[in-house]
């Protein structure tokens, strides 16, 4: 069994395959409301995952076009195609299923492939190739932990895979791995699939699909050597919110049932249904999900429940919690007095906040003034460390108690008063401490 790559998208809600938008306006006149429906019924009952379900909108669409739910719209295509795509939604919600007006992108759906498909695929290539394939941003945290985000899961494999590798290889020396999908709508499965064999050291089952019009299951497997044999095994978060979507939520679907990822932030969309762009005449166009994802596990997918993370939070602050869970894992096991100082840091400087006018440090005030080279100064309810030899001052946030974050490299530790005057303790990222004593 064989799926034709550019039609199996998993597409983020609202969205379809286009490469132009023609003018809502246009050949208004010649709608034909009936056609339309019996059209749209017709393709909803031939192709749609669920047939019970395409029998109930097909029937709902009937009985709204004979109350004249439409007639009002029949001089717009475009909010003739929301209305409908609302009444299908109120009988049965699914983020993947959606008509829209293009007659340009319809007249190319009924073209040969020999006629549009290699010039189509080449200026796709190109754009994706623009976007760097959807990856947007790679780097390493404190604690040696890595951080991919990317936003989405395009098609074109081969032309991306120099792409993927590079930043795999980049991660591949990393304690712990952060993949960010908390703005990824979505993509291809065979893009799932490539991605997840990077993360594996064997071969592993992912999610399947299954097609209704032929009865038949596609197996999706995580296979290292399509990956270059990388096999990372260190451990995984993922990052998800409301957002993440359809192809995005099948590969956090497949990596938490698999116990290969902690998933953190919010529940996804919730859209687990492949889908396939249909001309249904007059220049609408029907997305609609002709398969779905199975999980050999669990039995089920994530539609219309969204995948629940193992962590909840809220989006914004999934990263911080994850970066958290993975430097507080490799404390767990840290062998060393140094290797532990130096993850403390890490974590304390996670905790580090903005000053606020509810912020009470009056106890703290005490500490202000000189120790040796350093001056310590507030203003309001902020404190300030100036270095009087090289010019330097530093804006301290707080963390907890006495302890503020000075840069990304030092933290200052303001310690009790002991039998003369009060001190402060400087702590560095690497591990090391200096204590300075009050002057005056």
């Amino acid at each position: 069994m064989k799926f034709t790559i550019f039609f199996l998208l998993f597409l983020g809600p609202g969205t379809h395959l286009s490469l132009a938008q023609s003018d809502p306006k246009a050949h208004a006149r010649d709608i034909a409301v009936k056609v339309l429906v019996d059209s749209l019924t017709n393709a909803l009952n031939r192709i749609y995952i669920f047939p019970e379900k395409s029998i109930l909108m097909g029937d709902h669409l009937k009985s709204q076009f004979k109350k004249g739910a439409y007639n009002k719209d029949v001089t717009d295509p475009k909010l003739l195609a929301e209305k409908i795509s609302a009444d299908i939604q109120s009988v049965h919600r699914d983020g993947h299923l959606r008509v829209n007006y293009d007659p340009a992108f319809a007249e190319r759906l009924r073209k040969a492939p020999s006629e549009s498909g290699m010039v189509d695929k080449d200026r796709e290539v190109s754009k994706a190739k623009s976007e760097n394939f959807s990856f947007k941003k790679l780097e390493i945290l404190d604690g040696n932990i890595g951080y991919l985000q990317f936003s989405g899961f395009i098609g074109f494999i081969e032309e991306a895979k120099p792409t993927i590798t590079a930043a795999f290889r980049f991660l591949a020396n990393t304690e712990a791995i952060i993949i960010d999908l908390r703005r990824n709508g979505g993509g291809s499965p065979w893009m799932v699939k490539q991605i997840a064999s990077y993360l594996y050291a064997e071969r592993t089952r992912l999610n399947d699909i299954y097609e209704r019009r032929k009865n038949e299951t596609m197996e999706f497997w995580a296979e290292p050597e399509i990956a270059e044999n990388m096999k990372l095994s260190m451990p995984l978060y993922i990052l998800t919110s409301n957002n993440t979507f359809s192809a995005a939520e099948d590969f956090t679907y497949a990596m938490q049932v698999n116990k290969r990822a902690v998933i953190v932030g919010d529940t996804t969309g919730g859209g687990a249904h492949p889908t396939s762009p249909v001309d249904i005449g007059q220049g609408f166009v029907v997305n609609i999900p002709f398969a779905r994802s199975i999980n050999h596990i669990t039995k089920t997918d994530w539609e219309g429940t969204g995948v629940l993370p193992d962590v909840a939070v809220q989006a914004d602050q999934a990263l911080v919690t994850a970066h958290h869970l993975a430097l507080e894992a490799l404390m767990s096991k840290a062998q060393s007095p140094q290797e532990k100082k130096r993850l403390a840091w890490s974590i304390n400087a996670l905790k580090a906040h903005d000053y606020d006018e509810s912020l009470d440090i009056s106890q703290l005030h005490k500490y202000a003034g000189n120790y040796g080279r350093f001056r310590v100064s507030s203003r309001g309810n902020q404190f300030y460390l100036h270095d009087d030899d090289d010019g330097r001052s530093f804006n301290l946030k707080p963390i907890s108690g006495n302890l503020f974050l000075a840069s990304d490299w030092l933290q200052v530790e303001f310690l009790p008063e002991n039998e003369k005057l009060p001190s402060i303790k400087f702590i560095g990222k690497a591990g090391w401490e200096d204590v300075y004593t009050k002057t005056k």
